[in-house]
């Protein structure tokens, strides 16, 4: 038995299989595309579409039906039910062994705090704590512990009886789901582009403060340009400049009309993305290293849904958790490193409850670091996670976290 913490009454059948039975398959269609198939609201191909279905998703037949060229089904898959040729689907034995490849069965977190050990054995060591109402991708099942991936660097066994599981495939989308899906993502990347321009915004302002404050007063005196030259002068302790330093002995713009007119002052180019550095001893003021940490953050989150691939450090093609970090934060000029125990060294370590959006938390086997995930706030964290879910957001105590880090303030 587990300790008492750990403990909630046993479910007895607590699986939630969309098949019970190989029979089941019977009325089970996997879609086989190159990409995908319209489905429409009659057997033809005249039809109004209501939705699609991408390669490899799972539908449920409800009947055959003879239709425009050939063989019809009309399927329900997710929320669009609808008419699709049967010539683009596999059922039966065929269905049934695709379906178990491309399903991935999901376990839920039942209690408190649930002990996730090396082995199928309740004497086996404890590799970290998982929290209630946490999901992860199930492996499989040993002596009624389930075999859990928590990312794709830890692994572990949790007790059947203090989780709830479920298979999940991918199914079809209706034309307004698909729309949605488009408008979330649009949405991202917009309040990603408001956000940098935020920040770039926030340093231009800051950059000419800086050139204002610290800049040298020229000063015009015979023998330069149009018979005058330009001495910069520096302000006086009070900030004003001498009568000498506001005349010049010829006024190049009025041709020489008259001999006492202000200095003028030198065009500056606009300024293009200051030089920021951050951390201990750089110059990024409170209010930049807040806005760089919103922006960040929505940075991020424009690549939810991108691939996870080892060894990988593209944001869109595939990364892995320390290349994901590296790559959001070379984009704001901050060199972190590539692993995830270099990260954890090069930033300042913080404890890991004043951990900010846009810092970073990291999780160990026994005493090595082995993955990195970015804050985001409201106790979440982003990060390419493993192969089967890719880049997703999970709660930041998904697996407990040994380190915080930061290199932004």
């Amino acid at each position: 038995m587990e300790r008492a913490e750990d403990l909630v009454l046993s479910v007895s059948e607590n699986r939630l299989w969309p098949v019970a039975a190989p029979e089941d398959y019977q009325n089970i269609a996997v879609s086989q595309v190159s990409d995908y198939v319209n489905i429409r609201q009659e057997p033809s191909v005249s039809g109004q579409i209501v939705g699609k279905i991408y390669n490899n998703c799972a539908a449920t037949i409800l009947r055959t039906v003879e239709g425009e060229g050939g063989n019809w089904y009309q399927i329900q898959s997710g929320n669009v039910s609808g008419y699709i040729k049967a010539q683009y689907f596999i059922t039966g034995a065929q269905a049934e062994a695709v379906a178990r490849e491309i399903g991935t069965e999901y376990a839920t977190i039942q209690v408190t705090s649930l002990r996730l050990r090396a082995e199928p054995d309740l004497s086996a060591p404890v590799l970290t704590t998982l929290p209630q109402g946490a999901e992860y991708v199930m492996l499989g099942e040993t002596n009624h512990f389930a075999h859990l991936s928590v990312d794709e660097d830890l692994e572990g066994y949790a007790s059947m009886d203090y989780i709830t599981t479920r298979i999940e495939f991918r199914q079809a989308v209706s034309l307004e789901e698909e729309a949605a899906k488009f408008a979330e993502e649009a949405k991202r990347k917009q309040e990603a582009a408001a956000a940098l321009q935020n920040l770039e915004e926030i340093k231009m302002v800051e950059a000419k403060n800086d050139l204002a404050t610290n800049s040298w007063n020229p000063a015009l005196t015979p023998g330069g340009m149009d018979g005058a030259t330009v001495t910069m002068i520096p302000k006086s302790a009070s900030g004003q400049t001498s009568q000498d330093s506001q005349t010049i002995a010829a006024n190049p713009l009025g041709n020489g009309d008259n001999p006492q007119v202000p200095a003028p002052i030198p065009s500056t180019a606009p300024l293009d993305s200051p030089d920021v550095s951050y951390g201990l001893g750089g110059n990024a003021s409170s209010a930049m290293v807040s806005a760089t940490r919103t922006a960040m953050v929505a940075y991020a989150k424009q690549f939810l849904g991108n691939p996870y691939v080892y060894g990988g450090s593209s944001l869109t093609q595939g990364a892995d958790c320390s290349g994901f970090v590296m790559r959001i934060y070379e984009h704001f000029g901050i060199q972190t490193g590539r692993n995830s125990r270099e990260q954890a060294a090069n930033g300042r370590m913080i404890a890991i409850e004043a951990v900010q959006p846009g810092d970073l938390l990291f999780y160990a086997s026994g005493d090595t670091i082995n993955h990195v995930a970015i804050y985001i706030g409201g106790g979440q964290v982003i990060h390419a996670a493993s192969a089967k879910t890719g880049i997703i957001i999970s709660p930041a105590n998904y697996r407990t976290p040994c380190r915080a880090v930061t290199f932004l303030d």
